[in-house]
């Protein structure tokens, strides 16, 4: 009896232990699953070789650059979407395809590019805007992409907007030498209207500006973060204002703006940092955006008329529930007092602080220093449409300041604007952008239409 007992207890033992181990299993299953399907993703193999295919007119070099993977390279799942995506964004191919094989020893890949290659010449609609120049347009515009096969670019736009009109020749030659920076060349030429107000009056003033710009970008790595551009233009601003609302009426340009009419050549050279980790650049739910460029710029024709600008524009963009997005920018700039008008900052504006008049707030002849933050609430305004980010709302409040003398910055000085806006994206147009808005404290109705998101 003793023994059947210690028999019973020994199986009934034995089965408890298996049993315990298999839920021990079951739990280390469940608990290393996640890490096990992850590490699927992040395998590594090693490139044996690559191939090319469909690249009839394509230099393999171009491919090469742009793919950023070399033999004896280890990749993964992840490096493979990252060399599709940047061979698709050249806009050279209408399909790009990476197919992997297994190579000649175990662990090792052969990478096959299947590319099927678009036309030569492009037309090419464009549109967007600046704090300079409000809205524009490229009604026409030509592009030869991939010329002779060694992935540069060449383009020309015509340019139609709310201040400006002119026409841009831009040659673009990315990975120069192989390196991984890329070339810009542009010949351009612009009539640009600047707004003034006189005795409270609203003018404006035609500047003429043709120019030369050659800039080196970085496009990977550390050299990302960078860009260096030359710029040697000249303007040619009139000598008389023009009465907005009646091109017929002229007054002589006041003092602080006759002292740069007629021709005046400028010479710069502007250093730029920029980072960008946000999520998308069209409706942006996460990450930050920041620039900063300092400019140094010499008139040769005048004397003394060196001069210096800063600028720091910094975002951030953050999702806080659900669809609903908060936006956040803060900029500020300086520039030395004997930089011509054109060359300084002005405040006021559908794409400025909203509320106030097209460059209501700018001080006489421009302003040398300017702060400008913008806090926004975005939101899509109907669940029915498949891409939600094409019919948004947006509540917003602006603040800013531009000033001149004194070289302090002011609290008492801080002009505010809030409101409500709609956004809607449009085929080859883009987004367009209705604010309504109104200043702090007069709280005095106005309407700005301007094209995509202020910042």
């Amino acid at each position: 009896m003793h023994q059947d007992f210690k028999r019973i207890f020994s199986f009934k033992h034995l089965i408890f232990n298996y049993l315990k181990f298999r839920f021990i299993d079951l739990w280390l299953l469940l608990l290393l699953a996640p890490l096990a399907l992850s590490a699927q993703g992040t395998r590594s193999l090693t490139v044996e070789s690559i191939a090319l295919e469909g690249n009839n007119r394509t230099r393999a070099y171009v491919i090469k650059n742009y793919l950023d993977l070399a033999e004896g390279d280890q990749i993964t799942e992840v490096d493979i979407k990252a060399a599709r995506m940047r061979l698709e964004n050249t806009g050279f191919f209408k399909n790009v395809e990476l197919l992997i094989k297994p190579g000649t020893e175990r662990g090792n890949a052969a990478l096959t590019v299947q590319v099927e290659e678009n036309s030569r010449i492009l037309f090419d609609f464009q549109s967007g805007y600046n704090e300079l120049d409000g809205w524009y347009i490229h009604p026409l515009g030509v592009r030869f992409d991939n010329i002779f096969g060694r992935g540069n670019y060449l383009s020309y736009h015509l340019v139609i907007g709310d201040r400006i009109a002119g026409a841009e020749l831009e040659y673009v030659r990315p990975y120069i030498f192989g390196s991984e920076y890329d070339f810009e060349a542009m010949i351009y030429g612009y009539q640009r209207d600047f707004v003034h107000f006189v005795s409270r009056t609203r003018f404006k003033q035609n500047v003429e500006q043709n120019g030369l710009m050659l800039r080196v970008s970085g496009n990977s790595g550390l050299a990302r973060y960078f860009s260096l551009a030359y710029f040697a233009r000249s303007a040619d601003a009139d000598s008389s204002l023009t009465l907005a609302s009646d091109d017929s009426t002229l007054i002589d340009a006041p003092v602080y703006l006759s002292s740069f009419s007629g021709i005046n050549n400028i010479q710069s050279l502007i250093l730029t940092f920029t980072t960008d980790t946000r999520d998308s650049k069209l409706y942006p739910t996460s990450g930050w955006w920041g620039s900063i460029a300092l400019e140094e710029s010499a008139l040769p024709e005048r004397d003394g008329f060196d001069f210096t600008k800063l600028t720091v524009d910094v975002r951030r963009y953050q999702t806080i529930y659900k669809q609903l997005v908060a936006a956040f920018r803060l900029k500020w700039g300086r520039v030395s007092e004997e930089a011509p008008f054109y060359e300084k900052f002005y405040l006021g504006g559908p794409n400025s602080l909203r509320g106030y008049q097209d460059r209501r707030l700018t001080p006489a002849g421009y302003a040398a220093n300017k702060t400008l933050g913008s806090a926004e609430i975005r939101f899509p305004l109907s669940g029915r449409i498949k891409d939600p980010t094409r019919f948004t709302g947006v509540l917003f409040y602006d603040a800013g300041y531009a000033w001149n003398e004194p070289d302090s910055w002011e609290l008492k000085n801080l002009e505010l604007g809030l409101g409500y806006g709609v956004r809607f994206r449009l085929p080859i147009v883009g987004i367009v952008r209705m604010d309504f808005a109104y200043p702090v404290p007069e709280y005095e109705f106005r309407f700005h239409l301007s094209l995509g998101h202020t910042f």
